[in-house]
């Protein structure tokens, strides 16, 4: 019995991926990567009115994350046996692009993977391969879903928002955007028995998802191809913070992605299941929106302001409340003594303070009361977001990604 040359392969691939890590186009992708980040603190400045951040650790950690996130992506290509040329990736970006016009979040494979498989399987148009196609969706998903995981929380935006109840809480916008480079593979038919001997003998079980489009007489052989491509995440966390949100958005999205590269295998045994793919895909990403959307807009708002003290929904970086080890969540109670039950009595009494600060104050990770002196200048503004009050002026309200298509009909009716 052949065993898998893990080990050959993984060097080839190693071999593409560097290259690819040194192509113009990647690093094209981390500058869009880059602006992104920017119009997010942009974002979060002009709500709070807090001096600007820079954005290059940001773009570094999202660049970092994505380079290991590829190198994965492209070992499960490789083991699915995933090939461009049966995925129409051409006539899949088309859909894509014409669904983000309808609405920008379904800019995203899974849908237009499904209807691309579904056109296939209906109107015989386009020729794809539905097993490869969402072998495909499900793989970038996956991928996505550990980028979640390990690095969906960090560098979480604080924002307002108003519910549909009218009410003014906490959360954080939780954008994500990751530059992807992977190793993709391409398949065609080779007569020659000279470069089929050249070529690296794979077992029997391999690939885990057949090809269906190629034709003519020879052997199937495999190329690795460079390929370079980005993730995006966006999610609100209202109910949960950051760390604890992303992490069941990551075990939700994880799961859809191993049924539906499941399905995927077992069209590629059984064409008749091709349907249940081409349809899970896009029916069970569409499931998961409206739950985290239902989740967050219909459950209790942790961050909003408790009836004594003062909560913390966002500290700046080398601030006085940062130096004393109070993390967001917290809940201030008093300052030098003083009783503080408004972010307006916990800034006069900073401003009134000397040299040293006391803060009393519940932490809401350990469930303990705790007390921690700091210096500080005279007059140091607090540097921190504090969770809304009664009234705010500046927030942002949730309803839906917006319609590109809906913006130019407006404009034209104008």
């Amino acid at each position: 019995m052949l065993v898998f040359p893990f080990h050959t392969l993984v060097t080839l691939m190693v071999q593409s991926f560097l290259s690819l890590i040194f192509n113009w186009l990647f690093w094209a992708i981390v500058l869009l990567v880059a602006m992104m980040y920017k119009r997010i603190s942009a974002t979060s400045r002009q709500l709070f009115d807090i001096p600007a951040e820079p954005v290059w650790p940001s773009v570094l950690m999202a660049t970092a994350f994505g380079i290991v996130g590829g190198f994965f992506g492209s070992i499960l290509l490789m083991l699915a046996g995933i090939s461009v040329f049966e995925v129409g990736i051409n006539y899949l970006w088309m859909i894509a692009v014409v669904l983000m016009l309808i609405q920008q979040r379904f800019l995203c494979f899974a849908y237009a993977g499904g209807l691309l498989s579904l056109s296939g399987l209906i109107l015989g148009f386009p020729a794809v391969s539905v097993a490869q196609v969402m072998g495909l969706v499900a793989i970038l998903h996956m991928v996505e879903a550990l980028l979640i995981l390990f690095s969906g929380h960090l560098k979480a935006a604080p924002v307002y928002v108003r519910t549909k109840q009218g009410q003014i809480v906490g959360g954080y916008n939780l954008q994500k955007f990751w530059p992807l480079p992977l190793v993709a593979l391409v398949a065609w038919i080779v007569p020659s028995q000279e470069v089929i001997q050249s070529a690296v003998a794979m077992p029997d079980w391999w690939p885990l998802i057949k090809t269906e489009l190629l034709s003519g007489q020879g052997e199937t052989l495999y190329m690795m191809m460079p390929v370079v491509a980005a993730l995006g995440y966006g999610d609100i966390a209202l109910t949960a913070r950051p760390r604890d949100k992303t992490r069941r958005a990551a075990l939700e999205l994880g799961g859809y992605s191993i049924i539906l590269l499941l399905l995927a295998i077992a069209a590629s045994n059984i064409p008749q299941l091709a349907i249940l793919a081409a349809l899970f895909g896009p029916l069970g990403h569409e499931l998961l929106i409206r739950i985290g959307q239902r989740r967050e807009m219909g459950g209790k708002p942790i961050f909003v302001q408790p009836e004594h003290g003062v909560m913390v929904l966002h500290v700046l970086t080398n601030s006085a409340l940062s130096k004393a080890g109070i993390k967001n969540g917290d809940i201030i109670l008093t300052v030098n003594g003083s009783t503080v039950d408004s972010f307006y009595e916990l800034s006069t009494v900073m401003l009134e303070a000397g040299e040293e600060l006391e803060f009393g104050y519940w932490a809401s990770r350990t469930k303990t009361e705790r007390r921690a002196v700091v210096k500080a200048k005279p007059g140091e503004l607090p540097g921190f977001i504090p969770a809304p009050g009664s009234y705010e002026n500046s927030f942002i309200e949730v309803s839906g990604s917006s319609s590109l298509l809906q913006k130019w009909l407006r404009k034209l009716r104008r």
